[in-house]
This record gives structure tokens, C-alpha cells and sequence, in this order.
């Protein structure tokens, strides 16, 4: 019993412990780009050289946001939805068992938000569209 409840907690754990090392990380790595940053601009104005204006810009970290892709997104929702109708149906068929062929509608989901995705990609289109002209 003891070791299949550390196989269970185990399996809680490290996926957040995964993710707290990956956030750790990144802030570790951009307190390090800053702390070199300020050195070179400490050790510049020490030397008595003059600063060049890129120094004194704040570096930008983070990357001009993209839009996020409805079209492709919503697209891919509703082939995933399709699949897993397709396949409950199939395996509900072989087995004759009747939770599997009511869980086939849980496919409905992914779908669902699939086309409201394409939906609001047509919509934001649209409304581009509309805002050139």
C-alpha cells in the first residue's frame, strides 16, 4: 500500500515541481541579464567612458505579443473533437458498453469551442476589415 501512495503522490507533485523549476529558471536568468547589464554600465561610468545610449534603454524581454491564431486553433479543436467522437463510437460499438457511448458526446467540447474559435477568428476579421476601409 506504501509504495503505490508514493507512486501517487509522486505523481502529483512533480509536474508542479517542473514547473516551479522552469519558472525559477527564467527569473534567475533575467535577474542575471540585469545584475550584467548594470555592471557594464557601473564599470563604464567608473573608467570615466562616456555611456552610449543603448546602455541606458531599459532592455525589453518580452516580445511584441502576437495575436493568437483562432483559425488554426479552432481548426484543430474540431478535428480533435471529431476524433474523439469517432473513437468513443467505435470503442462503445466493441464493447457494447453504454457509458462509453454517452461519454462520446463529451466530444462535443473540444469542438464546440473549436468553431466559436473559427467564429470569433471571422468575427475580429470582419471588424478589421471593416475598420480600413
Amino acid at each position: 500500500m506504501l509504495p503505490h501512495m508514493l507512486i501517487a503522490i509522486t505523481a502529483i507533485i512533480v509536474p508542479f515541481a517542473f514547473v516551479a523549476a522552469i519558472v525559477g529558471m527564467v527569473l534567475f536568468d533575467n535577474r542575471k541579464k540585469a545584475q550584467l547589464h548594470h555592471e557594464t554600465i557601473r564599470l563604464a561610468i567608473e573608467k570615466g567612458q562616456p555611456v552610449p545610449a543603448e546602455l541606458l534603454k531599459v532592455p525589453v524581454n518580452v516580445e511584441e505579443k502576437r495575436k493568437p491564431i483562432d483559425r488554426k486553433g479552432g481548426l484543430i479543436l474540431i478535428a480533435v473533437g471529431a476524433g474523439l467522437y469517432f473513437f468513443l463510437l467505435a470503442v462503445g460499438n466493441a464493447t457494447d458498453k453504454p457509458i462509453i457511448e454517452s461519454a462520446r458526446w463529451a466530444s462535443l467540447i473540444p469542438g464546440l469551442i473549436g468553431v466559436a474559435m473559427l467564429v470569433n477568428h471571422f468575427l475580429e476579421r470582419g471588424e478589421k476589415d471593416n475598420g480600413k476601409s
